[in-house]
């Protein structure tokens, strides 16, 4: 487990110096979901905050809002198992690295509390307020256990899961390409019964 903080850096200081999170971890789709108001699940491929299979947000910790979420992702519930891949860092008013977690979910301070750091749960406004941010933070998961030093390391190591190499069963590979939209099931239906056609007539 990496964890680090800055030298000076204590525990009650932490309400009045820490000012923003950041958040970083793969997206996997098995274990990640975004549903709506009427709990219907996103299957777009194009999911909020997910760029190169990578999650990433910045939470205002004074206002409780997802800084780079955008009004037109909607009102949106977030759930994501996370299973001690998260990278999350704590910034100061200038955006400056004071603490670090590589990591289990912190969960004192990212909802919910009652999930051991496996899981993030965010119920998200369109204006990017989380409605289910506590009002009294703990930050004693930056603090306990961390490495004192004189500056943070931001590197960030988690692969992202489409750079992974994952061995898919045939029910997984059915069930994500039944999530893909109707005209790229159409196109890669077309490829599969060309390709299969060639090996036929090579075999005869």
């Amino acid at each position: 487990m990496a964890k680090q903080r800055l030298i000076g850096i204590k525990g009650q200081d932490l309400n009045e110096v820490a000012h923003y999170l950041m958040i970083y971890f793969p997206y996997d789709e098995e274990m990640c979901s975004y549903t709506d108001a009427c709990l219907g699940e996103l299957y777009e491929n194009t999911y909020p905050l997910v760029s190169k299979g990578m999650w990433s947000g910045i939470i205002d910790l004074k206002t409780h809002r997802l800084l780079n979420w955008k009004p037109e992702y909607g009102d949106l519930y977030f759930q994501a198992k996370i299973c001690d891949s998260g990278t999350y860092f704590l910034l100061d008013k200038d955006k400056k690295a004071i603490c670090k977690i590589a990591d289990y979910v912190p969960n004192g301070l990212i909802p919910e509390a009652d999930d051991c750091g496996d899981y993030i749960r965010l119920r998200i406004n369109n204006d990017g307020t989380i409605k289910n941010w506590s009002e009294e933070p703990n930050f004693s998961d930056f603090i306990e256990g961390s490495e004192i030093v004189g500056k943070i390391d931001t590197n960030i190591e988690e692969e992202p899961i489409l750079n992974t190499k994952v061995e898919f069963t045939y029910s997984h590979l059915m069930a994500t390409l039944l999530r893909l939209p109707k005209f790229m099931q159409m196109e890669i239906g077309k490829a599969l019964i060309a390709n299969a056609s060639e090996g036929f007539e090579e075999e005869k």
